[in-house]
């Protein structure tokens, strides 16, 4: 890694620290014949061989996540995960270097129009949510910043994290922030908070509520008219050989992602799942070439054990197949891979990595189809299709995912705080079971913080669900 690409200023600190996870990921990864830590002699050991600004964050890693990386069947997804992450953070660092205007947006929105405005986008919510994946505290210290302000325990971690950071100064105060109108009331608010605490111009993308042709319709003026305000706010236009750029890398992206999903569905199961979060988090960076690597190296990893007919679980273990009706933990990515060892269950998808077939690519054209096109994919975004409109979509995505992945347990695990999913669960539960009587399984967890559900409660849970059937 080129250090110089890191910041000394206080607000790059999360920034700086995530490119440092990737480093040393890498540098694990590289190392040959490596299968766990203890191979290298123990944590200690490892320290003494980073770089001395490097090891500071490496006390702050989840330990038993680099075993699982380490593992061989994970290793080709772990270096995608960690060089794409590097790689995207040194980007960002460098274009705000530059002194280009920030935008910090929410998750759904494709931010391919914002690249191609000379803007520096980053989804707001995974500046907190990466935390909860790489590191043993989480984002817990920003949750329980914007806890203190006066804000209630039960609201979504994925921006009270990100939010706290922003009080701390930890991550850059943006120029402007984006949001859509769904999923969430909730989610909706902490933008505004952040929008008045922090003085920065907030611009709101009305979600349609229907998923047809007049839907389609009102989504293309909602981007027209954001794309206008940015232009407004920040004095940059939008250059069509950009957009162009910036739409052919997430159509290369979104192509792989769709035939990684196609594979998913043979049997034996050919992808590993540790990485479902980080599946998600480069769908939120479409439009740059880290996105588009990401999934082509998932792709031909579970390609080629495909081909040979490989599986992700021990041998003389019966395949187990999941799917997870609403999301992944981000706080505990051992968890995944501890199902595939100890119950051979493998996970197909959920509803943040799930996109239909029919989002397709965008056509690049003209400024009009590729404005159509973003238009159509931000309505087909996880979560955000489920979530626009009548409950209907995310209950027939879910019935089709059941039906198509061949799963055995459809996993129930809901966030805490998504209040819409605490009634939809149980609809859900009742059309999968009347279509396809495939059983469900119930239970509450945040997804981005351990205290909630700790890992050993999940793993509870899931051996005396095992145990029953």
């Amino acid at each position: 890694m080129d250090t110089s690409q890191l910041s000394d200023r206080k607000d790059r600190t999360i920034i700086n620290n995530y490119m440092k996870s990737g480093y040393m990921g890498l540098l694990l990864l590289e190392m040959e014949g490596i299968t766990s830590l203890a191979d290298l002699g123990g944590p200690e050991a490892i320290r003494g061989f980073l770089p001395e600004e490097f090891q500071d964050t490496f006390d702050l890693v989840q330990l038993p996540l680099l075993d699982v990386i380490l593992k061989e069947k994970n290793r080709a997804s772990a270096k995608a995960v960690f060089r794409t992450a590097m790689d995207y953070f040194e980007l960002v660092n460098r274009e705000l270097e530059a002194g280009k205007p920030h935008v910090q947006h929410y998750f759904a929105i494709a931010p391919e129009f914002m690249w191609a405005m000379d803007l520096v986008p980053v989804a707001h919510e995974a500046l907190g949510a990466i935390s909860s994946i790489f590191y043993r505290e989480g984002c817990e210290a920003g949750i329980d910043r914007t806890l203190a302000e006066g804000y209630p325990d039960h609201l979504c971690a994925a921006q009270t994290g990100s939010v706290g950071y922003l009080l701390d100064g930890l991550i850059p105060k943006p120029d402007v922030l984006v949001n859509n109108s769904a999923p969430c009331d909730a989610s909706n608010m902490m933008y505004e908070y952040a929008s008045n605490k922090f003085d920065i111009p907030l611009v709101m993308i009305e979600s349609p509520y229907y998923q047809n042709e007049r839907g389609w319709k009102y989504a293309i003026t909602e981007i027209k008219r954001a794309i206008e305000e940015l232009e407004r706010i920040t004095g940059h236009t939008l250059d069509e050989d950009k957009l162009r750029e910036h739409v052919e890398h997430s159509n290369e992206a979104i192509s792989y992602f769709l035939k990684l999903q196609e594979l998913k569905r043979l049997t034996p199961m050919p992808d590993t799942g540790w990485h479902r979060p980080a599946d998600t988090l480069f769908l939120i960076q479409l439009g740059t070439p880290m996105s588009a690597a990401y999934y082509k190296a998932l792709y031909e990893d579970a390609k080629a054990r495909a081909d040979r007919q490989g599986s992700v679980i021990p041998e003389g273990k019966k395949e187990k197949r999941l799917a997870w009706g609403y999301a992944w933990m981000a706080y505990d990515l051992p968890f995944f891979d501890w199902l595939e060892e100890e119950h051979g269950a493998v996970y197909t998808g959920d509803v943040l990595t799930y996109i239909p077939p029919h989002a397709g690519v965008v056509d690049t054209t003209s400024v009009e189809t590729m404005i159509e096109g973003l238009a159509w994919r931000f309505m087909q975004m996880p979560m955000g299709r489920q979530t626009m409109g009548f409950s209907d979509v995310w209950v027939n995505d879910f019935v089709t995912i059941v039906k198509q992945f061949k799963v055995d347990t459809l996993v129930l695990a809901g966030h805490m705080a998504c209040k819409h999913f605490w009634a939809l669960n149980k609809l859900l539960s009742d059309k999968v079971k009347e279509e396809t009587g495939v059983p469900t399984l119930r239970f509450e967890v945040d997804m981005f913080d351990k205290r909630f559900t700790p890992g050993p409660e999940m793993r509870r849970i899931m051996n005396e669900y095992f145990a029953s059937q």
